[in-house]
């Protein structure tokens, strides 16, 4: 868990004890939470914006780093950009602080799972979902397998070959099989031009 109030850790860690969770460690700064990381490699990790200098790079530092561990944003920001670049580096679940208690516990549980958790009802999503519908869709047309979708998303987000096997468990002699199947699939012949069509901007 990190969070620049001291207050708001202590809060957090008392949700969460209880069955089924263990929390490792409340931090107060990216470097406290970061060192904790390099030594420990959490189911997920809890963290706002607004922990020094970053929060974000908490985030970043699991996509190098720690591939297995999901991202919860926990927030009281009322902005939309940030919240997308949040989605955008690979956040797993958002929730909003004025939410009760059980909406993170609900999140993590559903994070935990595989699964994505966003703050219901919040109208700053909605744009961020159709965003995502039609290169989803395009996808589909494109005929991409359930595994292959998966290895587009894992490549706009930035992750190696090693560490897109090792999250989806796969050799990555069958993860260069999979991305050349990507490639003769969309028409794209690198990677860069992969994210450029995911994102909506080098589609063929």
């Amino acid at each position: 868990i990190a969070d620049s109030q001291p207050i708001a850790v202590d809060a957090m860690v008392s949700v969460f004890d209880q069955p089924g969770f263990s929390v490792i460690a409340g931090c107060g700064t990216c470097d406290e939470a970061i060192a904790v990381l390099q030594t420990h490699q959490p189911d997920v990790v809890i963290f706002d914006f607004d922990v020094p200098p970053d929060g974000l790079g908490i985030v970043r530092h699991l996509n190098r780093h720690n591939p297995g561990t999901r991202a919860v944003l926990f927030t009281a920001t009322s902005s939309d950009a940030r919240i997308h670049d949040a989605l955008d580096l690979g956040v797993s679940g958002v929730v909003l602080k004025e939410m009760p208690p059980e909406a993170l516990v609900q999140c993590v549980r559903k994070v935990h799972a595989g699964e994505q958790w966003l703050a219901a009802g919040s109208r700053r999503f909605a744009g961020r979902r159709r965003q995502q519908r039609d290169p989803d869709r395009r996808r589909r047309r494109a005929g991409l397998t359930a595994r292959e979708t998966d290895i587009v998303k894992l490549v706009a987000r930035g992750f190696a070959n090693e560490e897109i096997a090792r999250r989806l468990t796969i050799k990555e002699g069958t993860l260069k099989i999979h991305l050349h199947n990507i490639y003769r699939k969309l028409n794209v012949d690198s990677r860069l031009s992969l994210t450029l069509y995911v994102q909506g901007k080098g589609a063929p």
